[in-house]
């Protein structure tokens, strides 16, 4: 693989490694940190960014820092290399405003590539308009979002709507995924369809022979996209991937998109789990959440910690992750060991990872449903040992996708 390009990915979320394997997902951004994770031989290097939990503000200074301490590492490779600004595949997010930035601190750059389709989540593009099961995107609750909301599916339109006008509609080129790349110039937006992983493979066939040629485009993707960048397919772990699991797990949802509600509410009319709320209106003392959920691990019992539902007005990112923070501080408290843990919304997974249990970076062992991430410590933890954690995103699957992932990690442990 060393003369494969190096695709160094800024995953705006912690569940955005969805479709690929066997790669070095970085939560600390150090020299050394980003040193090892270029050095590895993986095709696919991501850096945890968590970017669409900040205000843009801060997403601009991060994103800065983060670039100019990364720019002479990849003065030094010896591998060709190209950068992928990872979104979410339901258009919430800061773009343009991350690719404006790495392409200011790392270019040059050619053309601007917009491809959000992820075929395994139901998200398509079919005609330059993104769509959700084949129903424009727009008229889902994901337009509706209270900081990320969008007017239109039509992603020339909908770049113009997210820059105020900035970024013309009529200026942005659409494309088949078979149509050639060459005639892009440099800045210039292109929005490609995409309805089928084979589309997704012909994109990034054209994007790596126009890397061949130099023309290094930057590209703003979701998840299906690293498939045909990285030549890895996307399939599921099979049983005997999946680490032994010698302790009963825990369910952390912080999400409240409104699949989330409904996927909680499926998972817990399961006979074996147990919600434990972590109320937001009324304080609570973290000893007394450890306790309840101290005593059904004790019996064998799944517990669910979870948020109290509904998005509350003014319910600002920063609070989203002191939130996500004091959650995952309970279960650092726990006595009892865990076998595993599902983390369901981007936030609440990286602050469990980054900050709970203090790692610098994970090791991304596959996929246990489309979607669904498992990942690990790369040497054991001092507490928790070897910890699978499922990240899961908070927009993804169907009502019972939760509870089909809680029953697969319960039948490794049995």
């Amino acid at each position: 693989m060393a003369s494969s390009p190096k695709i160094i990915v800024f995953d705006d979320d912690p569940t955005g490694s969805q479709t690929v394997r066997g790669c070095p997902l970085l939560l600390d951004f150090s020299t050394a940190t980003l040193q090892a994770g270029l050095a590895d031989p993986s095709p696919l290097l991501f850096l945890l960014t968590n970017s669409r939990a900040l205000e843009p503000e801060q997403v601009r200074q991060e994103l800065t820092a983060l670039c100019r301490r990364l720019k002479p590492l990849l003065a030094q490779l010896t591998r060709p290399w190209m950068v992928v600004s990872r979104g979410d595949s339901t258009l919430r997010g800061h773009t343009p405003l991350e690719l404006e930035v790495i392409r200011a601190e790392l270019g040059p750059f050619a053309a601007n590539l917009l491809v959000p389709a992820f075929p395994q989540g139901g998200r398509t593009t079919k005609d330059g308009v993104h769509l959700l099961q084949g129903e424009p995107l727009h008229h889902s609750a994901f337009a509706r979002d209270q900081r990320f909301g969008y007017p239109s599916s039509d992603l020339p339109q909908w770049l113009e709507h997210k820059t105020a006008g900035l970024i013309q509609a009529n200026v942005v080129v659409r494309l088949k995924p078979a149509e050639s790349l060459a005639e892009l110039k440099t800045g210039q937006w292109a929005v490609l369809d995409a309805s089928s992983p084979n589309d997704l493979e012909l994109i990034g066939e054209r994007v790596l022979a126009e890397l061949g040629l130099g023309r290094k485009h930057l590209c703003q993707s979701a998840a299906s996209l690293l498939n045909g960048l990285s030549g890895m397919p996307s399939v599921l772990l099979e049983p005997r991937e999946v680490p032994p699991i010698a302790a009963p797990g825990l369910v952390l949802v912080g999400s409240h998109v409104p699949l989330s509600d409904a996927q909680l509410v499926d998972l817990l009319e399961q006979p074996g789990c147990s919600g434990v709320e972590f109320s937001l209106d009324e304080p609570q003392e973290p000893s007394a959440l450890r306790d309840q959920l101290q005593q059904l691990l004790s019996r064998a019992i799944t517990p669910v910690l979870f948020s109290s539902r509904g998005e509350r007005p003014g319910y600002s990112p920063a609070k989203q992750r002191d939130l996500a923070l004091q959650m995952a501080q309970v279960v650092m408290t726990l006595e009892l060991p865990l076998g595993y843990v599902i983390a369901k919304g981007g936030t609440t997974s990286l602050t469990l990872l980054r900050q709970g249990l203090q790692l610098q970076q994970v090791r991304l062992l596959g996929q246990l449903l489309p979607g669904l991430s498992m990942v690990q410590p790369p040497v054991p933890h001092p507490r928790f040992g070897r910890l699978p954690v499922v990240t899961f995103p908070g927009n993804l699957g169907d009502r019972t996708t939760l509870s089909r992932c809680w029953q697969l990690l319960e039948a490794a442990r049995h």
